[in-house]
């Protein structure tokens, strides 16, 4: 029986780690973000299947989003691998998650503050319908839900820029590094 906690390798055991449980929840938003992009891209590719021949303009704008489509599920990907190596302790991963959140995190603050503006807006044009008397009430219906969806996107940004940070953190830590190893021959 171990009473101090340490193995016969001569480290210590790691317990419940709360950056693990981050990287699980990483691995699963990265597999669902991938499953969306994988479905969008699909679409697009139909949708451009079945567009006349002359339409270049049209066909450009789907071929952008195809393409921005791809590159969020490589992204997804990479994530995904560099979470699982994380789970698995593997010492190349280490680095590797560390890097992409705080790559993450400056996107979703960039991502933020482009929802901060959109917000004021929306703000502006709620202020200009509830001012005009013969507005319908459908149209601010709809701004409220859209005002709603802004508002949530704001609070997952601003929840995710410090769990990123102390992710990346946390994963620089001398205690977290030990318990990471290499890869064997």
């Amino acid at each position: 029986m171990l009473i101090s906690g340490a193995d016969l390798g001569g480290r210590t055991k790691s317990g419940f780690a709360w950056w693990r449980m981050l990287a699980w929840l990483l691995l699963l938003l990265a597999a669902y973000g991938g499953v969306q992009y994988i479905k969008h891209a699909q679409q697009v590719w139909g949708v451009l299947q079945t567009l006349p021949a002359g339409d270049e303009q049209s066909g450009a704008a789907l071929h952008g989003m195809l393409a921005w489509d791809l590159g969020y599920l490589v992204a997804a990907l990479v994530l995904i691998v560099a979470c699982a190596g994380c789970i698995l302790r593997q010492a190349w991963a280490r680095p590797v998650l560390r890097v992409i959140a705080l790559v993450l995190c400056v996107w979703s603050a960039y991502r933020g503050l482009l929802l901060w503006q959109q917000w004021g807006t929306l703000n502006e044009a709620g202020s200009a319908l509830s001012a005009n008397a013969q507005a319908s009430s459908i149209p601010n219906m709809q701004l409220g839900d859209l005002r709603r969806i802004v508002l949530v996107g704001l609070g997952l940004r601003a929840i995710a820029v410090p769990v990123l940070l102390w992710l990346a953190w946390q994963l620089g830590q001398p205690a977290v590094r030990l318990q990471f190893r290499a890869r064997r021959g």
